[in-house]
């Protein structure tokens, strides 16, 4: 039998939505399959580039990307991207 062993970092990204681009590069380790394609189930709030890296959208909320190893996607492995609103700042009413 013929294992093989590759994965994906890092596994969670959570960020606090900004609005200035932001990229976080994937790290692949060990032996992949073939060439990885990506896929994210909410594109608005963050997708991977042609690089390997993923950008982050202006949505808050939370989405997964799913990196596959070849085009018949038996191998897949999970990034779990979280962007949530700042909170605190701006000028409050004393209670």
């Amino acid at each position: 039998m013929d294992f093989r062993y590759w994965d994906v970092f890092p596994k969670s990204i959570r960020v606090t939505r900004s609005w200035w681009s932001m990229s976080i590069p994937l790290s692949i380790r060990g032996n992949p399959q073939g060439e990885l394609q990506y896929e994210s189930v909410n594109s608005d709030i963050a997708w991977v580039d042609w690089e390997g890296r993923v950008q982050l959208g202006w949505s808050v909320g939370a989405t997964v990307i799913m990196v596959y190893d070849s085009p018949s996607r038996d191998s897949v492995r999970y990034i779990q991207v979280e962007v949530i609103e700042q909170s605190g700042g701006g000028y409050g009413i004393p209670s």
